[in-house]
């Protein structure tokens, strides 16, 4: 007997990827300059154009948590953006041809001691630790809250960089740079920003560069 409950997810997931093939079709054709059409499965376009284009246009970095994604992101995008540690992603975006940046994501949370801020994690931030494939599913605000029930604070210091210690934060860095990630965003889930803006400009700035020659973003 076949389970068709993952059915409609890998659905959704179809038709996602779908979408986002032909919203990035769409940019590179409004980059071209002049007025443009577009006739797509999911989105059309009309006689629209971009006035005010940039002598340097920006790069896109497409989000990827999977092979598919990073495919396309090497196919349509200018670099890789990813939110976990997984080599197999840029793996992939290498050989499907993508030669562009590699961002990732780094889950932190500075306070005072650990315990704070493992706590303003899971009161904010704790649908992080669901993985993307469950992420993507849920759609609305009660669906993370009944995702999240079972997470704790334990759970949360086992993915976050959580608390003072500057060691325990390039740790959690170190995990993307070893996966092949050349430029890391530092996402601080903690509850207090200018805290850890003093804390990243006192010492954790001069590690991270330790570990990769491209600057670590806050």
């Amino acid at each position: 007997m076949n389970d068709c409950s993952s059915y409609p997810a890998r659905e959704g997931s179809r038709k996602r990827h779908a979408m986002l093939r032909e919203a990035l079709e769409i940019i590179r054709l409004l980059w071209q300059g002049g007025y443009r059409s577009y006739d797509g499965t999911h989105l059309q376009l009309e006689d629209a154009r971009v006035f005010d284009l940039p002598d340097e246009l920006p790069v896109i970095a497409v989000a990827a948590g999977g092979p598919d994604a990073a495919a396309l992101a090497a196919e349509l995008g200018d670099g890789l953006f990813a939110t976990q540690p997984e080599a197999e992603l840029v793996e992939t975006y290498h050989s499907a041809g993508g030669g562009g940046p590699l961002y990732a994501e780094a889950p932190v949370a500075w306070a005072p001691d650990e315990q704070t801020a493992a706590r303003a994690v899971h009161e904010t931030t704790r649908w992080a630790l669901t993985g993307w494939k469950v992420m993507s599913e849920l759609p609305n605000p009660v669906n993370f809250d009944a995702a999240t029930t079972t997470v704790t604070e334990d759970d949360v210091k086992q993915k976050f960089a959580c608390g003072p210690d500057p060691e325990r934060h390039v740790e959690v860095v170190r995990q993307f740079v070893d996966a092949g990630f050349d430029h890391v965003v530092l996402q601080n889930a903690g509850p207090d920003p200018d805290g850890f803006i003093d804390f990243f400009r006192s010492g954790l700035a001069g590690r991270l560069h330790e570990l990769s020659p491209q600057p670590a973003a806050v």
